[in-house]
């Protein structure tokens, strides 16, 4: 179905200013989001962790956002709370941004499954987290062959974890965005 759906960006052309009448270094482009002053609005969104690749890549990533002050997500943790080797694919990303905005990740499907509050609390002190994101992906969920597509109670799961945890949470889909009844039952 996507394959025929358009986005109509395509229908859109940018029309060249050769006199634009302003110093560029005057942009400011730095915004506050979640109560933290960032260098631009760029979040690094959540990739990978808990294989042994992932190291490297969340490390540099958070090099990155260190560097440039964006903020920064990682990947799923459930697996970081099976072992401490897996645990620092996640927690490098404190150790080498120790100034950025960072996002814990745990999926939707996990909260259904009975990740915890207190589950909760340990991936976002794994890496010293500002936030917590919520990744709803039902769809990949019931077509991977090792999907969990079980999304029972997570509205409810979601809404307990606002009211417990001392950080904000962010909810956000992976792939096909958030449909406004979503986004009102969210509210």
């Amino acid at each position: 179905q996507a394959k025929t759906t358009s986005t109509y960006l395509e229908y859109i052309q940018f029309i060249h200013n050769a006199l634009p009448e302003l110093n560029y270094d005057d942009i400011d482009i730095s915004t506050t989001f979640l109560n933290h002053k960032f260098s631009a609005p760029v979040i690094i969104d959540s990739m990978t962790g808990g294989t042994p690749d992932a190291i490297k890549i969340n490390g540099r990533l958070a090099e990155l956002a260190e560097k440039y002050g964006f903020a920064m997500g990682v990947g799923s943790q459930r697996a970081g709370l099976k072992s401490e080797e897996l645990a620092e694919t996640y927690s490098i990303a404190r150790k080498n941004a120790p100034n950025a905005f960072l996002i814990a990740n745990i999926g939707g499907a996990q909260l259904a499954k009975g990740f915890t509050v207190d589950n909760t609390k340990e991936i976002i002190k794994m890496i010293q987290a500002n936030a917590l994101v919520i990744h709803l992906n039902p769809l990949q969920e019931l077509i991977q062959p090792e999907g969990e597509p079980n999304y029972k109670g997570v509205l409810e799961k979601i809404s307990e974890l606002v009211k417990s945890l001392d950080v904000p949470v962010i909810v956000k889909e992976v792939g096909a965005g958030i449909s406004k009844e979503v986004a009102i039952h969210l509210e």
